[in-house]
């Protein structure tokens, strides 16, 4: 009795661990079962909804963003064509004076040449009274013309051009008295002493003066520049993409920081070289507008047609300018001839009308990918099929 006792003490442990162990199988069981008898819950799957726009091709309005500098149209440099002391005409010539056409510009002092120009037109004046008397002896028909510009003759004035010879003889009868040779020695002396005074050929400003009273002026010496500050010429860069659609007559649309509103112009030509530099084409803009001053930068819009083509949001295209097109459930990357950025738009060429395109950029889209009818909406978020 007692040696039962004694093994008995020695297994409790062991039947005491082997009955937890049966009981913590047997409860998870019933747990798992009871689990199992409970309604499944399924946890919803969004579709994704892929939006798409038709492609309808037309005329594009597009608007073609340049600048430039404004030239006057009609702007002259001023050099020296003979030698003297400057002197001021009737109005300094200094920046920003304003002279009408005709009036003198400048002088530069001519005294000493005039008095050899009055001296050589002396000459001719008593070479002329010499010639009259064998005129009248050999040649009396022909002499009243020649009677009447001896008459005429001022030493002041302007030569006038020389009676015409009627015939041959009478040509060579007064060129051998060297009457041609002196006359047309002292119209280019006149033609020299006019080149002392500069007279403005149009109404403008004075924009340069590098010359003041007093100084020796030298032939070839840059005395200043004259600039019209009416009529002024814009040149502007464009793209040579861009290039391909300005036409002469074109209006533009023009603005600066430095004067209120916009100033209208007029496309007047488009160079048909390109810049190598900047692989740019030159476009010229005529313009009248008081605002404007030579050196001026504007901004310039300019509004293109654009024929067969159409807008789409610049963020559809990847980076070999491709968007993603349905044909038959199928995602296909479709390529576009783009014509120009504008912003966040894209104007593109290319997409057959009806093409329906991603209208939106969304991720996980792939080429080949299916789309089924269920998951396609329009654009404005209606629902449809291709």
């Amino acid at each position: 009795m007692k040696q039962i006792r004694h093994i008995m003490s020695k297994i409790r442990p062991y039947l005491i661990a082997l009955i937890i162990v049966i009981a913590g199988i047997v409860i998870g069981r019933l747990l798992g079962s009871g689990k199992s008898q409970q309604p499944g819950r399924t946890v919803p799957k969004k579709e994704l909804k892929v939006p798409f726009a038709e492609i309808t091709n037309g005329r594009v309005q597009r608007v073609v963003r340049m600048n430039g500098k404004v030239d006057a149209l009609k702007k002259i440099e001023i050099y020296a064509e003979v030698s003297g002391v400057f002197v001021d005409g009737a109005k300094p010539f200094r920046e920003g004076r304003r002279f009408r056409q005709g009036e003198v510009l400048l002088r530069i002092e001519d005294s000493v040449y005039r008095n050899t120009v009055l001296a050589e037109k002396s000459s001719l004046l008593n070479d002329l009274t010499l010639l009259m008397p064998d005129l009248l002896v050999d040649f009396p028909r022909h002499a009243g013309p020649w009677k009447k510009y001896l008459d005429a003759y001022s030493i002041q004035n302007p030569l006038r051009p020389l009676p015409s010879a009627e015939n041959e003889r009478l040509r060579n009868y007064v060129a051998a008295r060297n009457i041609y040779k002196k006359y047309f020695s002292v119209r280019s002396m006149e033609e020299t002493l006019a080149k002392y005074r500069i007279a403005a050929p149009f109404d403008g400003v004075v924009t340069v003066s590098e010359a003041n009273p007093g100084i020796l002026v030298r032939n070839g010496q840059k005395i200043g520049e004259f600039a019209a500050t009416t009529a002024f010429e814009l040149e502007l860069s464009a793209p040579v993409r861009e290039a391909a659609f300005i036409k002469e007559g074109e209006k533009v649309t023009l603005s600066s920081d430095d004067f209120e509103g916009a100033i209208a112009g007029t496309v007047a030509r488009v160079n048909e070289s390109i810049d190598p530099g900047t692989q740019t084409v030159g476009v010229y803009v005529l313009l009248d507008d008081p605002r404007l001053k030579d050196g001026m930068y504007l901004s310039a819009s300019l509004s293109v047609p654009v024929d067969n083509a159409v807008v789409i949001a610049r963020e559809l295209l990847d980076t070999q300018n491709r968007v993603f097109a349905l044909r038959d459930s199928v995602l296909q990357l479709f390529p576009a001839e783009v014509v120009s950025f504008d912003g966040k738009n894209a104007v593109v060429r290319g997409i057959p009308d009806g093409t329906l395109i991603v209208a939106e950029p969304l991720e996980g889209l792939f080429n080949g990918m299916v789309i089924s009818e269920s998951v396609r909406t329009r654009a404005d978020g209606s629902t449809g099929s291709e």
